[in-house]
């Protein structure tokens, strides 16, 4: 169509059908890739033609450079350091048998099954050993997977982005220049990472000195500062040795986090939207220039070595990197079974074939197809097929029971303390005080707004099973749960409500799915005011057969005023106490009291009225 033959309409539309199919992909819980390459496809030239990408193709080569530099950035920024730590080994050795396995069977099997020569077939095997943030950490996120499988599978989509683009940039030299010798690879390659890494470093690290001595009082132009680093440290490592930028901004993302700037989340937050603009519309103009008929023409092929990158190389390289590690047989099954592939490897091929092109050598369209047919197999087999198999290996973040505290100063503090032998329990709130005791008794506190996203994020909300909010205002406390559960998908939502409110909020919670705490009201100011005095004490109540508790639900028990549940043991496990606890014989109920209900000696929780268990 005439009426969209222009690079600004070119360049609009593909953010709209960026932005819709991101938000669709949301909604209907499937991997926006998928989405974007339909999207793309479909108003391509070999469809509808109402996207003319051939238009920008001149400015496309320096968009996925930019896109690709702010990629690897935001990949290191993001980067858990200490979860890398933990299991370095393991990512280390993936990162080196992955990329060098795949590139083998991935390239033998093209070879063989397509008119590939052996370096054009190498190259295309480099080019899959790519893997995709993009798609994993959506993944990880809908699955909640166990910690260590989460850790290590994000922790190596990121780093063999750089590690994997590099490999292929050495086979692509191959390929134009076959007379190459091995030993003058492998210098390609170290000199790569080595200028890299230098670069990246010391990068970071004049990037991370400048955000501290606040080089400006605007967080708006400290992180366009930070942008334009970014692609100057980029720049720099690329003059140096070429193609040396991609390990250089990913190793300068991880100094910069490893600084602990003031800012960091927002920082965080403005790269991981551009990200996601950049690389959903950088897929869209790529996938409108897919051929149809060349991709149906491969298909066969495709599916073949994708079956055999599936079965073979990726388990292969997996179960020798896990060797003699405490990862268990499920958890290894598991990553054996995860190795989507994402926007760099599609963005890497189309640099790649436009240089193939250019260059008069045959087999760059071949490459093309198989790439993207590789990449669409990848996304959708193990965007399906995760959760399913993650709860039949039983690796999914079914037994964690990590909770988040919200509010509650320093009767937050005390659940906090009761529930922690069996669990990990973080804290957001706004008593600085409070914050500041719980980080010297080694606890997870920021200090913030939980109604601010910004603070949710620094404390990992996505990572808890359950979150407890307790702030002085039920209102407040609705409005943070409504949070947590929609944006954040905190299985367990438990709310405390101040008397009288609970009969005006019961829609709402009903909506949440949440759960009142506590089994009785929670008189904010009240507790605040006797742990400020210093009167809470702490006591136990067994439930016994002669306590008439058995069976009861907590909300049916009488609890007296000054006495305050903390939480429920039962079998060596700590509960947290709501509404529809139902009471057990040998149940435990820890309770806060004020020290009258300790010297009047009476029974702490007396029965329902009737008698009997409700």
């Amino acid at each position: 169509m005439e009426l969209f033959a222009s690079p600004t309409a070119v360049f609009i539309i593909a953010v709209l059908v960026a932005v819709s199919s991101h938000l669709l992909a949301e909604r209907i819980s499937m991997p926006p890739i998928v989405l974007w390459l339909i999207g793309g496809i479909i108003l391509g030239p070999y469809a509808l033609h109402i996207l003319h990408a051939e238009l920008i193709e001149p400015a496309l080569h320096t968009l996925i450079e930019l896109a690709l530099a702010i990629i690897l950035f935001e990949g290191g920024l993001n980067l858990n350091l200490k979860a890398l730590r933990a299991h370095g080994m393991i990512v280390t050795r993936l990162l080196i048998l992955g990329p060098f396995v795949t590139m083998l069977v991935g390239g033998i099997s093209a070879h063989a099954l397509t008119d590939l020569n052996w370096p054009t077939a190498l190259l295309f095997g480099a080019i899959v050993s790519v893997g995709g943030p993009t798609v994993i950490i959506p993944i990880v996120r809908q699955v909640r997977l166990d910690r260590e499988i989460k850790h290590i599978l994000t922790s190596e989509a990121m780093l063999v982005d750089a590690i994997g683009a590099i490999l292929a940039i050495v086979m692509l030299q191959l390929v134009l220049t076959p007379n190459i010798g091995t030993l003058d690879t492998l210098r390609s390659i170290v000199e790569k990472l080595g200028v890299g890494t230098a670069v990246g470093f010391a990068g970071g690290w004049l990037l991370s000195r400048a955000l501290l001595k606040n080089i400006s009082n605007s967080s708006e132009m400290r992180t366009v500062f930070t942008l334009a680093c970014v692609w100057g440290i980029f720049l720099l490592a690329d003059m140096i040795t070429e193609q040396a930028g991609l390990m250089a901004v990913l190793v300068a993302g991880a100094i910069t986090q490893r600084m602990e700037l003031p800012d960091i989340q927002r920082l965080r937050n403005f790269k991981a939207s551009l990200s996601i603009l950049l690389i959903s519309v950088l897929f869209v103009l790529l996938a409108s220039q897919l051929d149809l008929a060349l991709l149906n023409r491969y298909l066969w092929q495709g599916i073949v070595i994708f079956i055999l990158l599936a079965l073979i190389a990726r388990p292969w390289a997996t179960w020798l990197s896990c060797m003699r590690t405490k990862l268990n047989h499920n958890q290894i099954i598991f990553l054996s079974a995860m190795a989507p592939r994402g926007v760099v490897a599609a963005a890497i091929t189309s640099l790649f074939a436009l240089v193939l092109s250019s260059s008069g050598h045959p087999g760059a369209d071949i490459l093309v197809a198989l790439v993207y047919i590789i990449i669409i197999l990848s996304v959708l087999t193990y965007g399906f097929i995760a959760a399913p198999l993650s709860r039949h290996l039983k690796v999914d973040a079914g037994s964690d029971r990590t909770v988040l505290i919200i509010g509650g100063g320093q009767m937050g503090a005390e659940i906090g303390r009761s529930l922690c032998g069996d669990r990990e329990v973080r804290f957001l709130d706004m008593n600085g005080e409070v914050v500041s005791h719980l980080h010297r008794a080694g606890f997870r506190a920021v200090r913030g707004n939980a109604l601010d996203p910004l603070y949710m994020e620094m404390i990992h909300a996505e990572e808890v099973s359950a979150v407890l909010v307790m702030t002085g205002s039920s209102d407040h406390n609705l409005l943070i749960a409504s949070l947590a559960k929609d944006q954040f998908h905190i299985p367990e939502v438990f709310v405390a409500l101040q008397e009288g409110d609970e009969e005006k909020h019961a829609n709402m919670i009903h909506r949440l799915q949440a759960r009142r705490l506590f089994g009785k009201p929670y008189t904010a100011t009240y507790w605040a005011d006797q742990a400020s005095r210093k009167r809470l004490v702490y006591d136990v109540q067994k439930i016994t057969p002669e306590s008439g508790l058995i069976g009861s639900k907590l909300k049916d028990a009488r609890i007296p005023h000054g006495v305050q549940p903390l939480c429920i043991t039962r079998a060596d496990k700590t509960l947290i106490p709501h509404d529809d606890s139902i009471l057990q014989d040998g149940d435990e109920i820890t309770v806060l009291l004020r020290p009258e209900r300790v010297q009047a000696q009476s029974v702490i929780i007396p029965p329902p009225a009737s008698g009997k268990p409700a």
